[in-house]
């Protein structure tokens, strides 16, 4: 785990793939992609950890995210 300041997962949503992605790596965290319109990829971790977010992107746009 790390010593980060917990992020509000929010701050994701309505963005792209890539600018999650950015936000992620400034916010210093592990992304985590769980699916894209519907169609499985890493799925969510059975690990939880404060340094992760895992996002779910549906037509082109981040859903769902979740620390995790």
């Amino acid at each position: 785990m790390s010593d980060n300041i917990v992020v509000d997962p929010s701050i994701f949503l309505n963005l792209t793939k890539k600018r999650s992605q950015d936000l992620a790596e400034v916010k210093s965290l592990v992304w985590r992609l769980v699916s894209i319109d519907g169609e499985s990829y890493l799925g969510y971790p059975e690990d939880t950890r404060d340094d992760r977010v895992c996002v779910v992107i549906e037509k082109g746009l981040v859903v769902e995210a979740t620390i995790q």
